[in-house]
């Protein structure tokens, strides 16, 4: 196998949000087999650990030399160029402008109607990989034959089992992440929670909901189990208040606000059990993984990227999930589910009644993401690739 001198990536590298996580770990591991990671943008600020900024120091120096040429126009490199797709296989214009030897798409896509117009401009790709099964499957639906399914990964030098701090003792912490939005389901958190909580005063909900993109979170307005979306300041959403607003007491929840990749992994140690019951995840869900690799007891919902995660006695599943797509009459939605909220309260029932079971349950998430490391994601990526 002859390695490639260069590849580039196609989408920003070093912001807090999944992409960037993405794109920040599969530059360190290029840079670790040697081959240059031509890095297109960059986020400002950078959110780097120094070990990353110390293995990025000289990618990082070109950025400004190929800023210059996607400036100038088209940009025709001699190596392989990764292009992040949206959703429904939205392909940018600002990338359209940069042509590899070959172009590869990779894609993370929510929505399982993909227009005409995206498949015909898709036809430039040599490859498209996808984050999960599902959406492999849509793809194929829609007759393309060059995909090539490839999950993200997880730190699993920073996501680990450990000892606990003590930070909520005497509490029975159920953590929640990801980007505040109707998708993502925080509301049938909010609505679970509030009804356990009921039941057990000592529960208490960690939150870490930071949307970088506010407006994203006026989706939970099609909610019908929550009060309206919350309000932003600045930037910020305001958690605390819209927890309130919606019947949980102030001592019943923790809003840990933007809350840095390598802050979560000792937090995360600190919790009894995770709650993600997202409407569709068009990856495997970051969140869950970094959950799971740590030995947290986590409660997903069996429907889209969640599937890749779900197997014998490693995690807490939602089981009953309506179909989104058929009920609310929308192909765009096939595949989504949404959970039960009698059924996310049976699963905190069951870890918080039998703990045993549950951290038996976490150890044995944390041995299936044993496979899941960026070193070996990152080498299927390559495989897939061709180089």
């Amino acid at each position: 196998m002859t390695l490639p001198r260069q590849i580039g990536i196609g989408w920003q590298v070093g912001v807090a949000s999944g992409w960037g996580t993405y794109g920040t770990n599969l530059a360190v591991e290029l840079v670790g087999r040697g081959i240059e990671p031509a890095l297109f943008f960059i986020a400002d600020p950078l959110t780097l650990t120094p070990m990353q900024a110390a293995a990025l120091k000289e990618p990082l120096a070109r950025h400004a030399r190929w800023r210059e040429a996607r400036s100038k126009g088209e940009v025709k490199a001699d190596f392989p160029i990764l292009h992040a797709l949206g959703d429904k296989l939205d392909f940018p214009p600002i990338l359209r402008a940069l042509q590899g030897a070959p172009d590869v798409g990779v894609v993370f896509f929510e929505s399982a109607t993909i227009p005409r117009e995206n498949i015909e401009l898709a036809a430039r790709f040599a490859l498209i990989v996808t984050g999960s099964t599902w959406n492999a499957e849509i793809l194929k639906r829609h007759g393309f034959t060059n995909v090539r399914n490839c999950f993200q990964g997880v730190d699993l030098d920073l996501f680990k089992p450990g000892a606990r701090a003590g930070r909520f003792a005497g509490r029975f912490a159920v953590f929640s992440g990801g980007k505040l939005e109707y998708r993502k389901g925080q509301d049938l958190v909010v609505a679970a929670f509030k009804k356990f909580h009921a039941r057990h005063p000592d529960a208490l909900l960690v939150t870490a909901w930071h949307n970088p993109w506010p407006q994203a979170a006026q989706s939970l307005g099609l909610s019908g189990h929550v009060t309206g979306p919350p309000s932003a300041t600045g930037g910020r959403l305001d958690v605390a208040g819209w927890l309130i607003a919606n019947g949980l007491p102030p001592d019943s929840f923790v809003d840990l606000g933007p809350l840095a990749n390598t802050a979560t992994a000792p937090l995360l140690r600190e919790v009894d059990a995770a709650l993600l019951p997202s409407r569709c995840e068009g990856g495997t869900n970051l969140v869950a993984m970094e959950c799971m690799a740590t030995g947290v007891p986590v409660i997903l919902s069996r429907n889209t990227g969640h599937l890749d995660l779900i197997g014998e006695d490693n995690c807490y599943t939602l089981d009953f999930q309506i179909p989104m797509g058929e009920v609310m009459r929308r192909p765009d939605l096939d595949g989504w589910g949404e959970s039960s909220i009698e059924e996310i309260v049976m699963r905190l029932e069951d870890a918080y009644s039998d703990r045993e079971g549950a951290r038996r349950r976490g150890a044995h998430g944390a041995a299936f993401m044993q496979g899941w490391g960026w070193p070996q994601r990152i080498g299927k990526l390559l495989e897939a690739i061709g180089v």
